[in-house]
């Protein structure tokens, strides 16, 4: 009987750790399409609505889609190119091939240990280049001539629409 609550316990700890690398990965596959969108698709005088649409039909491409994408068109430097199409075949492991290939974790305290370490660099490494990449994206728009308290206004009022949304 011990064994099944400790078998228990290691289960919830890879749940939730995966949970939450997902969730970060998640954000940043968001982001990056906007990032994308915002270089190569917007354009000065759009409006939200078209640049709305634009996002959500590039927000409707796979993570790996849009990675292509964006190293197509050269929107990063090679280090952080190299360090997203990394992320990107973690998380495809992480989808795809994980349980299967790591199923002594449940059991095994070491097996445990090894995935919840992936799978927490996971999450660190997708904060981290969104981090990258909502920095070149501010670069981007101050180039345009847009203040950073223009920036800092409009992010405000878009984390209080989210805010009040995920309330009703």
């Amino acid at each position: 009987m011990e064994q099944r609550f400790e078998d228990a316990d290691r289960l919830a700890v890879i749940t939730q750790r995966v949970g939450f690398a997902l969730w970060q990965i998640q954000e940043l596959e968001g982001v990056a399409a906007q990032f994308f969108v915002l270089l190569t698709q917007a354009t000065s005088g759009m409006g939200a609505e078209a640049g709305n649409l634009l996002v959500a039909k590039a927000q409707r491409n796979t993570f790996g889609a849009t990675v292509g994408r964006i190293a197509k068109a050269g929107l990063l430097d090679a280090d952080l190119e190299r360090r997203l199409r990394a992320l990107l075949k973690e998380r495809n492991w992480l989808v795809h091939k994980s349980r299967c290939e790591s199923r002594n974790a449940v059991r095994v305290d070491a097996a445990a240990r090894k995935l919840v370490d992936r799978v927490d660099a996971m999450a660190e490494e997708s904060n981290a280049i969104l981090k990258c990449i909502g920095e070149l994206a501010e670069q981007h728009v101050l180039s345009r001539r847009v203040s950073s308290g223009r920036i800092d206004e409009i992010a405000a009022r878009l984390l209080n629409e989210w805010h009040a949304a995920d309330a009703d």
